[in-house]
């Protein structure tokens, strides 16, 4: 499904800002890094949009292509861009002294026109960008998703709700490391769970809980080769999927159920505890926001399933 919605850009023929889709593709083509020979204006402008430069370096030497522009704002009709929107390109390449031709659409080009720009005998290239092939290059930089920040404020409020970044809080990133292959559990997006390790102390039937060992790691090998090392006579594991613990009503039933556990007077080797601290440090930022509507729709499920199944339903 779409993130961008390009019917958020004016279109051409309405308005004081009816020129916005030449700039958006003036400023795109920008973070591409080709330098704007020509931008945007008003007026007769022979068939051109824009001209752009390309610098090609070579291990030798340096070749520079201009590029004329063609820009075509359909996305409120839907309709395709045609041969007859697209007229005499060969001659308008040429009078501009253009090496290549770039279709900036916020649509697809219709099998006619494709055709005709996809034809062998042309004498100067062609680079098509369609709005799937602009969304994706808006959303893979930094400078990108500034960029559609900018043009498609309504459709980046809603796709940075459901895509939050972790909260600006400490120095440093947040970061956790599988115990055993040491890969990433945070990135590229959390994944993992957290194990720990407990037994039931027998010092005269007192009967409290005492969780000997506590890490993460990855699911599948990593798992089964830790819990090869840890598991022993008398140590019971539990664990908590790292996806579901940074949700926010997750987290903060976890914590609370460890205050519980503690104050019932349940104990913690030495490396458990502090592996406890460094956890609800390295979490919290990816928890310090509003929940997404998939993390909504999972709660929901997990107070479906009963506790002693690992969800928070039938409790009380």
């Amino acid at each position: 499904m779409p993130v961008l919605d390009f019917k958020e850009i004016q279109l051409p023929t309405s308005g004081a800002q009816h020129d916005q889709f030449e700039l958006f593709a003036r400023d795109f083509l920008d973070i591409l890094g080709l330098k704007i020979v020509v931008g945007p204006d008003r007026g007769p402008d022979a068939g051109r949009d824009l001209i752009v430069e390309e610098i090609r370096t070579g291990a030798l030497s340096e070749n520079r292509v201009q590029w004329l522009v063609s820009c075509k704002h359909k996305a409120n009709s839907g309709k395709s861009v045609t041969p007859s929107d697209e007229p005499d390109i060969h001659d308008r390449v040429m009078t501009h002294n253009c090496k290549g031709f770039i279709g900036f659409y916020s649509t697809l080009p219709s099998s006619g026109l494709a055709t005709k720009l996809n034809a062998s005998e042309l004498p100067f290239e062609v680079q098509i960008f369609d709005s799937e092939k602009i969304e994706k290059t808006l959303l893979s930089s930094p400078e990108g998703a500034l960029l559609a920040k900018r043009f498609f404020p309504l459709s980046w409020s809603c796709w940075e709700k459901e895509h939050p970044a972790p909260a600006d809080i400490f120095r440093d990133d947040p970061k956790l490391y599988c115990h055993y292959c040491n890969k990433s559990l945070l990135t590229p997006k959390p994944h993992g769970i957290i194990v720990t390790w407990t037994s039931i102390l027998d010092n005269r039937s007192t009967g409290k809980e005492h969780t000997e060992h506590l890490y993460w790691c990855c699911k599948g090998k990593c798992d089964e080769m830790l819990s090869s090392r840890y598991c022993r006579d008398g140590l019971v594991d539990s664990w908590e999927d790292i996806d579901d613990l940074i949700i926010s009503v997750v987290y903060i039933r976890w914590i609370m159920a460890t205050l519980n556990k503690r104050q019932g007077g349940a104990t913690y080797s030495g490396e458990a505890f502090d592996k406890s601290k460094e956890l609800l440090l390295n979490l919290f930022p990816l928890v310090s926001r509003d929940m997404t509507d998939a993390e909504r729709d999972r709660f929901k499920h997990l107070a479906m399933i009963p506790s002693y199944l690992g969800g928070f339903g039938y409790d009380g």
